[in-house]
Order: structure tokens, then C-alpha cells, then sequence
């Protein structure tokens, strides 16, 4: 029996009724004919290309937020901290600025829902961000000249780098989250998978790209008689915030006058987030915790356990195969999601990352942290992908933004508790050496699977009897 028994009943029982046949003999190939005509709009309309394109502006935002504070913002601090505070500044600031994200995606993503306008619910927003941002970016270039001066205080300079930071901050965050309710406004249920793969790997390109071109030019900054480079950089990094974010707001225009998306508008029903919402937010904030552990304290890991003179170095070397391991696991995992559901990819994911967690404390060449390091990116690109695309099944209808700014919580959150548990590590390592590293390591395997183990009961299988890809 055909599983699309609600399509025979509104679709076909007029034309059946008008040339008196027998619906039964025909109905295999009338459930075909349905089928073909309910699935050509999820692959027509978004096609690989077109789902690139609606993630732009990740690439944008994502790389430029991330190059602004890894490489710009850590030159500014020299110019307003000493050598003594650089470090606790640097970190005031890091800490400053996740907490106004998570702040503000909360507050703008309620807004953004329940917005009526010509241009949507989540473009007003786009624009306002990506306009101000830019005038931000601009800020830290006239900065430079305040904040190189000696004849003002240090609290005044200060406060100028805090205020430039978060106003950065602040309309960053603006259109990143409703940008993240894009997903679950408008591709169909079938291509979500796809979908949240290709924004994680666009965030991750924007990352390496914007930070590889960033640091090539501020390279060459030394001052006040080098400025143009810096402006340069700013130059960059605005213009690629602009492009980026104009490809997605004409994407998510033609893709709303065309009626292909889910919701061009605000729905005027309210409803509930997910009953199940809380149990995905604990375990998406314990597997991320794990996830942003290593990054932190990587570079003192492979100083005093593996025992290399020059870490940074090898840091910096292991990025690319690592950063490319994640990259290429990351679209497979997001189409294989769409076939077979979430959650197995969420659950062989953690216990990869789990696994590969506990060979490190083994590890004891550049060689071996390389290859394990690199079975995690592997198992982690899979988590992150499932993951998103599991967070996008979650949303509720008329409250998207509002619900993916709940889910950046719980990663900020993770992201905070990765960065402020150090001195525990330090307890531990003056107790015994080594002991420290080899809690981190421990505690991050029973994270990643704690937190996958949570989600086994989580019911969030939104897609149709009939096909995933047959939802338009």
C-alpha cells in the first residue's frame, strides 16, 4: 500500500470520479507521479550550489569575527596593555565578547520571529548587522591613533578597545542569529542534513581563509608609518563581510518570491519549543565543552607531555591536515544524516572523538598526536554536522531564531567552561605532573559520550513516510 494515502485522497479522487476507474488498479503508478512531482522542488530548487550560496554569509561573518580576534585584536592589546596583563586583557575581552553573543542572539532572535516587513523576518536584520559591523571594523583602524597616543591613560584606552570590541560584537551577532534560523525557515526537511553541512563547512573555509589573508597583511604592520597595511586588512575583511552577506539576502529573497522556502513569513500561531529541547541543550553543551578543550590548552599539552621545543610550531602545522580531516568528514556525514537519521551519526562521531581522546594519552610524538588529532577532527566534523542538523529538526515554526539562539547558548556556554577550567588543570599538574593533561583527556571522552548518550531517547525523526527528499 502506498504510504501517501493523504496525497490519493486531495490530490486524485476528482479526476478519478471524472473517468469512473478503479483507483485501486492504478495506484502504484499514480503514488510514483506524486512522488517525482513532490520531489522536484527539493532538488530543483535547492541544489548543492544554491544551499552554498544561502550559507554565504558564514563564510563572511564567521571568518572575519574569527580574524578580527585572532589576529587584529591581540596586536591592539600591545598597544593598551603591558606585558605583565596582556594575556588576562586579551582574555577579559574573549570572554566579554561570548557573552554578548549569547546575549544578543537571544534578544534579536525573538525579535526577528515575530517581525512583519517588505523584506522578511531575517533580512532587516542581515543588513543591520553586516552595515554596522563594517563600521565597526572601521573603528578599529581610527583606534589605532587613540590608542597609540601617551598622553592617555590606560583606563581610557581601554575602555575605547572594549567599546570598539563589542560594538563589533554586538552587530556581528545581530545578523548571525537570525542567519541561523535560515535553515529551518527554508530548505525542505529532506535537504536539512545537506544544508547545516555546508554551513558548518562554509563557517570553517571563512575561518581559514580570512585568517590565512588577515595575518599575511597585518604582518607587515609596525606602526604608525606602516598604517596602510592595517587598513588594508580592515578593507578585506569588510568587503568580504558585505559580499558574503548581499549572496545571501538575494538567495533568501528569490527563494521567498518564488514560495520554495517554508516560511517567508511570520506564522501568526505560537507554539511551544520542543519538548525534548532541554535534553538536546545539555547534551549539545557537554559535547562541546569537549570539543573546545583541546584547541585551548593543545599548545601546552605538546610542550610538557609530548615534549616539543618549538609547540606553536607544530600547532600550526597539524592545523591543515586537521582543519582538513574535519572539512571533508563533515558533507558526507550531513547527507548520510538526511538517509539514516541524526542520531547514529551524532553517536559514531562522539565515540570516535571519545576514542581518539584516550589514545592521546599515549601519544608521545609529533607524528602520533598528528594522526590521532587527526581521527578526531574526523569524528568531530561528523558530530558537528549531525549535530546542526539535529538542532534545525528541533525548531519550532514562527520561533526559529529564537530556538538557534538557545542553541548558541549552550555552544557559548561549552566554549566558557573549556576556557576557565585551566586552573584545575594546574592543581592537578602541580599534585603530579601529567596528571592534569590526563584528566583533560579523560573528562573529554566521558563528555563526548555522556553527551551522545543523552540524546538516544530524543525523538526528533521529522522526515515523511514517502522519501526525504520528497517534502517541498
Amino acid at each position: 500500500m502506498c504510504n501517501a494515502n493523504f496525497q490519493r485522497e486531495r490530490v486524485v479522487p476528482n479526476c478519478c470520479n471524472t473517468v469512473h476507474f478503479d483507483w485501486s488498479r492504478y495506484e502504484g503508478v499514480c503514488c510514483i507521479i506524486i512522488y517525482q512531482m513532490m520531489s522536484a522542488p527539493a532538488e530543483k530548487y535547492w541544489s548543492n550550489i544554491a544551499l552554498l550560496r544561502l550559507s554565504a554569509m558564514g563564510f563572511g561573518v564567521s571568518g572575519v569575527y574569527l580574524a578580527l580576534d585572532t589576529m587584529l585584536l591581540p596586536v591592539l592589546v600591545l598597544a593598551v596593555a603591558s606585558e605583565e596583563l596582556k594575556n588576562t586583557f586579551l582574555g577579559v575581552l574573549g570572554f566579554s565578547g561570548l557573552l554578548v553573543a549569547a546575549l544578543v542572539q537571544l534578544v534579536v532572535g525573538r525579535l526577528s520571529d515575530r517581525t512583519h516587513s517588505p523584506l522578511g523576518r531575517r533580512i532587516p536584520y542581515l543588513l543591520w548587522g553586516a552595515i554596522f559591523s563594517c563600521v565597526g571594523i572601521a573603528g578599529f583602524g581610527y583606534a589605532t591613533r587613540y590608542l597609540g597616543s601617551d598622553n592617555i591613560s590606560f583606563a581610557a584606552k581601554a575602555t575605547a578597545l572594549v567599546g570598539v570590541w563589542l560594538f563589533i560584537q554586538l552587530n556581528f551577532n545581530i545578523a548571525y542569529g537570525p542567519y541561523q534560523a535560515l535553515i529551518r525557515d527554508l530548505v525542505p526537511v529532506g535537504r536539512i542534513g545537506v544544508a547545516a553541512s555546508f554551513k558548518i563547512l562554509m563557517d570553517a573555509a571563512g575561518a581559514v581563509a580570512m585568517i590565512a589573508v588577515s595575518g599575511a597583511l597585518i604582518g607587515r604592520y609596525a606602526g604608525p608609518d606602516s598604517i596602510k597595511w592595517l587598513w588594508l586588512t580592515l578593507g578585506v575583511l569588510g568587503v568580504t563581510v558585505v559580499i558574503s552577506t548581499a549572496i545571501t539576502i538575494l538567495t533568501v529573497r528569490s527563494r521567498e518570491a518564488s514560495s520554495i522556502g517554508k516560511a517567508a513569513a511570520a506564522p501568526s500561531i505560537k507554539s511551544r519549543f520542543h519538548p525534548q529541547l532541554k535534553r538536546f541543550l545539555l547534551s549539545r553543551f557537554l559535547m562541546f565543552t569537549a570539543v573546545f578543550i583541546f584547541p585551548t590548552y593543545g599548545l601546552f599539552f605538546l610542550r610538557d607531555m609530548v615534549g616539543l621545543e618549538n609547540p606553536a610550531r607544530a600547532l600550526g602545522n597539524m592545523i591543515l591536515p586537521i582543519g582538513g580531516a574535519l572539512a571533508l568528514s563533515v558533507y558526507p556525514a550531513g547527507w548520510l544524516s538526511d538517509k539514516v537519521g541524526r542520531k547514529p551519526l551524532v553517536l559514531a562521531g562522539a565515540v570516535g572523538a571519545a576514542v581518539g581522546t584516550i589514545a592521546m594519552l599515549w601519544a608521545d610524538t609529533t607524528i602520533e598526536v598528528l594522526i590521532i588529532a587527526t581521527a578526531i577532527g574526523i569524528s568531530v566534523g561528523v558530530l558537528l554536522s549531525a549535530s546542526w542538523a539535529l538542532a534545525n529538526d528541533l525548531g519550532t515554526a514562527g520561533r526559529e531564531a529564537q530556538h538557534m539562539g538557545m542553541v548558541t547558548v549552550a555552544t557559548v556556554a561549552g566554549a566558557g567552561v573549556a576556557k576557565i577550567i585551566g586552573p584545575l588543570v594546574d592543581l592537578l599538574n602541580q599534585a603530579s605532573p601529567g596528571w592534569g593533561y590526563s584528566g583533560l583527556l579523560i573528562s573529554c571522552a566521558v563528555l563526548f559520550l555522556v553527551g551522545a548518550l543523552l540524546l538516544m531517547p530524543l525523538k526528533a525523526d521529522l522526515r515523511p513516510a514517502v522519501s526525504p527528499e520528497a517534502v517541498p
